[in-house]
């Protein structure tokens, strides 16, 4: 008879994202996930098989708490330019009290090559698309309350601002200079094309 679990999987996997966020997929070890959650090496990996199957319940945690709320943002009655502005901004978040970028754990795991399991591909594949759909039903919106032309094409427009934040993602992944980082906000938002 397997012994009961005495710990909160919810916390345990609060605990490995904020860990995984900061370290990458490749770079956090078993050690750092043990020293984070405060399990023992076989109560972890017994709950959630191996490092991979933990990454992916971070990875299912963040699309439901922080890409849902970006999509509830997307979504709601602000004005076109001000969402954008938030998303932007957003994207370039630093830590409080410090200089040092949040990042983006979705982008993290995008771009991490540690990564081969398939369900991690197939739900940042997911989540990317989630994302476009929530530009484009914003442009949708906009072009609804005039805040674009009307004959405006909302899926190139999603497409275009996924491919701005990805690039200032790049930047905060890269450390770029904060000042740096807010001019090239600065200008994105300046340049937009709507």
């Amino acid at each position: 008879m397997a012994r009961p679990r005495i710990y909160d999987e919810d916390a345990v996997i609060d605990k490995a994202l904020w860990v995984f966020w900061k370290k990458g997929f490749s770079d956090t070890s078993s050690r750092d996930l043990i020293a984070a959650t405060g399990l023992s090496n076989g109560s972890l990996f017994n709950s959630f098989g191996d490092k991979a199957k933990l990454y992916l319940a971070c990875l299912q945690k963040y699309n439901a708490i922080y890409v849902a709320a970006l999509e509830r943002m997307l979504i709601s009655e602000l004005p076109f330019k001000e969402k954008i502005k938030k998303v932007f901004e957003g994207t370039a978040k630093t830590v409080p009290a410090t200089d040092k970028y949040e990042g983006c754990f979705f982008f993290n795991s995008s771009v991490d090559s540690g990564i081969q399991n398939d369900a991690i591909g197939n739900l940042s594949a997911s989540i990317q698309l989630r994302l476009e759909k929530a530009f484009r039903t914003a442009a949708d919106q906009a072009r609804q309350n005039k805040e674009l032309p009307i004959e405006s094409d909302s899926v190139q427009i999603a497409q275009y601002l996924m491919m701005i934040t990805t690039g200032l993602r790049a930047l905060v992944k890269g450390n770029t200079p904060i000042a740096e980082v807010k001019r090239v906000i600065h200008s994105a938002l300046k340049f937009l094309p709507f």
